[in-house]
């Protein structure tokens, strides 16, 4: 997860370790959909009740949760189905 506040930072901050995402992707057998950004403004969405995506489209948070859904839609189109099996 990464943080720039507001999307006004021309640089990220990995909030945790970066690539743990990927790695576990690769462990478990499944696609690396994506990454999102940490972002206050969903928090401050939910108390006054419009999501952040939906009261800036073109944001940097709207874009990257775009990125993750097109990974999804990319994958069902294709069939692809991955199980992990939890033990």
């Amino acid at each position: 997860m990464t943080a720039s506040p507001e999307g006004k930072w021309s640089v990220t901050l990995d909030l945790f370790k970066s690539g743990g995402g990927e790695d576990s992707a690769m462990e478990l057998e499944v696609p690396f959909l994506g990454r999102l950004p940490f972002d206050p403004g969903i928090v401050r969405g939910g108390d006054d009740g419009v999501h952040r995506i939906v009261a800036e489209p073109e944001g940097e948070t709207a874009r990257s949760f775009s990125k993750v859904v097109e990974e999804i839609l990319l994958s069902l189109e294709k069939g692809d189905t991955h199980q992990v099996k939890i033990t």
